[in-house]
């Protein structure tokens, strides 16, 4: 019987004549686990950042969207303003609107505004903040808090609320011996009361009144 050497059977049949076990050792094995869980770590932080940016946006236009509310209700009935035309009446004779609980100075804004609805049978009209809320009182009566923003609100509250004649500060009537047309503008702050979201927001919106303010 003929022998062939070990090399020549390993070429014809295309094998290693020797094979060496490789692996890894302990610590390549820690350095590739390491960033594997860093690569983990940022992919799972970045996830969480947009969640949670994504619930803060979430949030932030669902105070919008209850502000434009309020915001909406009040203006339709400012717009709707007409002139005192009765002498020591509920705004004075010649005004169309008068500011209230004005409790920061004359130089500042007011919380405040009554005037005569005329879209509801000459309606005596007041809105106003109080108590972090924002409160709508008709004829003298009992104010209501103006929905949704409910005064203590779970979700919401309203910080300020201020309402400003002419874009004048210092202005506390709106009178038919004025040059210009009178313009209310509303000035909101709300924020949220979920934790971890707490941004005020500063909504503003100006209305005028369609009746002309002329003697």
């Amino acid at each position: 019987m003929e022998y062939y050497p070990k090399s020549v059977i390993c070429s014809m049949f295309h094998v290693p004549c020797s094979i060496k076990q490789k692996g890894f050792t302990i610590i390549e094995m820690i350095v590739v686990l390491s960033i594997f869980l860093i690569v983990i770590g940022v992919l799972a932080g970045i996830f969480l950042s947009m969640v949670q940016h994504q619930k803060r946006m979430l949030q932030q236009q669902e105070i919008l969207n209850q502000a434009s509310y309020a915001m909406e209700y009040m203006s339709k009935a400012i717009r709707t303003a007409e002139k005192d035309t009765v002498v020591g009446g509920f705004l004075g004779q010649g005004n169309m609107y008068v500011l209230t609980h004005c409790d920061n100075g004359v130089t500042e804004a007011c919380s405040g505004i009554k005037f005569i609805n005329s879209s509801d049978s000459s309606r005596q009209t007041e809105f106003y903040f109080e108590n972090n809320a924002l409160k709508v009182s008709d004829w003298g009566q009992d104010p209501v808090t103006i929905s949704p923003f409910m005064s203590g609100g779970v979700k919401y509250t309203i910080n300020n609320a201020n309402f400003i004649i002419n874009g004048d500060k210092t202005a506390r009537t709106a009178s038919d011996a004025d040059a210009i047309q009178p313009r209310v503008t509303i000035v909101l702050a709300a924020t949220s009361n979920i934790p971890g979201s707490q941004q005020q927001k500063i909504i503003q919106t100006t209305v005028s009144a369609r009746n002309l303010n002329i003697p």
